[in-house]
């Protein structure tokens, strides 16, 4: 690369102001060096910034200083300054005679004083016994010489001497009367010639420029890893919006076809019964009309005839009325039926998609690397956010079979009458105050399983239960009844008035109707409130079923030798309000294989 810098090139680096982009000159925008930024400032732009204050927030940087002196207390960039005169000779601009009062233009450049001479004080400048020995430069030959080899006048503001000397202790060029007056030896300055400041100080630098390369190079491959983390992070950021686009499409997709499942379900499952049922209305019609017709005909035909011809009449029908008469209309085998749409898993559903998915950030970051590990290899903690995912309960009351008289939410029935009645669908329980589960357990599918669900079970009595009088009943039963009373197949854990234990409610727990338990729980007296939490356990292992108190894990019953080639159906009865309010609530369903086998034997 040549030694000579171009004009415009110098002209973007040390020509403008870097705040307001105006070009520096060396009377009114003169540059001011900051103690703090490498970049000088016009003095414009440090009055506007210090606001004539004498403490000033670098444009640059914003530190703070202060400046007992003010703005102009800063030091003047000298090598802008000089690179401005370099400018001028460059373009044959008007620079100023230095010696001349009369502001001529100069021509020339002593390098010895580095002063500029008009024509008249250079031919004085030649006859001087002291300088007739200088080097004198002319700007026209300057025009060929580099910017470094361009000298410039350096006087000392104070004492108007030349500056030849550096004080290290105050990093400041003096002159010759400084190194007396404010920079003295005896005051401890250590004032040391230019030329040897120069060399200490360059080195210095020089070592200072390796730091900095060094530095520019980490901060560049910092900045390379910074760029590739944003696109790191901007790609994962697209992945995950188009993965969570895509599941949730498809899961979409999914209800749709189960929509469409479902109401081909409800088609298929009403045909068979609706047909039938059209295909007997149809024949009792039929039948109506024949019998109104003809009794009609026949009655119309005797009020017109006489004797005789009433008796013909009344032979030729007697056949076709009794073969009526013995008709019957076709029947249905039911007496109500219908199509239920079962909200199975809906709560549960609705649960799982507040949590389905998680928008996880994966963090990798730098840890103590083990012993074992190399040097040469990374070791990152890996932080997952949020560690569990949170799962909804498995089993749920059905609204579709209940009573009117009672609500239902979720895994949640209680004896209170509902704000809104259902419409009856013909699929509703008749007898009791009755609810079924959403879905039955399916132990004979799962061989050598145990399941377990919880019913809490909860009453109030408001006034006396009479005797004989089932106030709740949770079952277990393969063969659900719309019963008057309790569940008679399978199990029934049930609270009752008992006969044994006068004035007492008791817990009376019931197989295929066969009384296994009855245990005292509170006074027949009102105001009186329980609860119980009871736990079924299916061991189809063992083929056993274990009532279990919850609170202490106490095992009331266990039935051996149960048949679980059957779906059990989980049922809940509850009395009506007159007697008690009462609250039933499903927790949970889960396979608990291992858990319990203590129980079990």
């Amino acid at each position: 690369m040549t030694d000579l810098i171009s004009v415009a090139a110098i002209k973007d680096l040390l020509t403008e102001c870097p705040i307001c982009t105006e070009h520096f000159d060396d009377s009114t925008r003169t540059p001011r060096r900051m103690p703090c930024c490498v970049q000088s400032i016009c003095q414009p732009c440090l009055e506007t910034y210090s606001g004539g204050n004498t403490t000033i927030s670098c444009p640059m940087c914003r530190h703070q200083h202060i400046l007992p002196g003010g703005v102009t207390s800063l030091p003047k960039e000298t090598v802008i300054l000089k690179t401005l005169d370099y400018l001028k000779i460059q373009k044959g601009l008007h620079l100023p005679c230095t010696d001349c009062p009369d502001n001529e233009t100069a021509q020339a450049q002593c390098d010895n004083c580095g002063v500029f001479l008009c024509s008249v004080c250079l031919a004085a400048h030649k006859r001087n016994v002291i300088t007739k020995r200088h080097t004198i430069v002319t700007f026209d030959e300057m025009k060929g010489r580099p910017v470094q080899s361009f000298r410039r006048r350096h006087e000392c503001s104070q004492h108007q001497q030349p500056l030849q000397f550096y004080c290290l202790t105050c990093s400041k060029v003096v002159c010759v009367s400084c190194t007396v007056v404010d920079h003295d030896k005896g005051k401890g300055h250590d004032v040391v010639s230019v030329d040897e400041a120069h060399q200490v100080l360059s080195k210095s630098t020089e070592d200072v420029f390796v730091k900095m390369y060094a530095k520019s190079e980490t901060l560049d491959k910092a900045e390379a890893e910074l760029i590739q983390k944003v696109e790191n992070i901007q790609m994962s950021k697209r992945v995950a919006i188009d993965d969570i686009n895509k599941t949730f499409d498809n899961l979409t997709n999914v209800l749709k076809q189960r929509k469409s499942v479902l109401l081909s379900d409800v088609e298929d499952k009403s045909a068979q019964n609706l047909q039938l049922t059209k295909d007997a209305l149809e024949k009792t019609r039929d039948l109506h009309s024949r019998v109104k017709s003809s009794t009609e005909y026949t009655k119309l035909m005797r009020s017109n005839a006489d004797m005789i011809e009433d008796l013909q009449v009344i032979g030729s029908s007697a056949a076709s009325l009794s073969a009526i008469l013995e008709e019957t209309p076709q029947k249905v085998p039911f007496v109500r039926t219908g199509v239920n749409f079962v909200e199975a898993n809906i709560h549960h559903l609705r649960d799982s998609i507040k949590a389905t998915g998680m928008v996880r950030s994966v963090t990798f970051s730098p840890t103590d690397r083990p012993k074992i590990v190399p040097d040469s290899k990374t070791y990152n903690a890996i932080i997952l956010e949020p560690t569990e995912l949170p799962t909804g309960p498995m089993l749920e009351w059905d609204p579709g079979t209940v009573r009117r008289g009672i609500s239902v939410s979720g895994q949640v029935v209680t004896n209170t009458p509902p704000t809104t009645p259902s419409p009856d669908t013909g699929c509703r329980i008749q007898e009791n105050n009755l609810v079924l589960a959403s879905r039955p357990l399916m132990v004979r599918n799962n061989p050598g399983q145990q399941w377990i669900h919880q019913v809490n079970m909860w009453f109030s009595v408001k006034e006396n239960i009479p005797d004989k009088w089932m106030l709740l009943e949770t079952a277990l039963t393969p063969t659900p009844v719309d019963a008057p009373f309790n569940q008679l197949t399978g199990l029934s854990v049930r609270v009752v008035t008992c006969d044994k234990h006068k004035l007492q409610l008791c817990l009376r727990i019931a197989y295929y109707n066969t009384n296994l338990s009855d245990i005292p729980l509170i006074k027949n007296r009102a105001g009186q409130a329980y609860q119980l939490r009871l736990s079924f356990v299916l061991d189809g292992a063992n083929n056993n079923l274990l009532v279990i108190n919850a609170a202490d894990n106490t095992v009331y019953t266990t039935v051996t030798d149960v048949d679980f080639d059957r779906p059990i159906w989980v049922m809940m009865c509850v009395s009506r309000p007159k007697y008690a309010d009462v609250r039933g609530e499903l927790i949970s369903v889960h396979d608990v294989t291992g858990s319990f086998n203590d129980y079990s034997r």
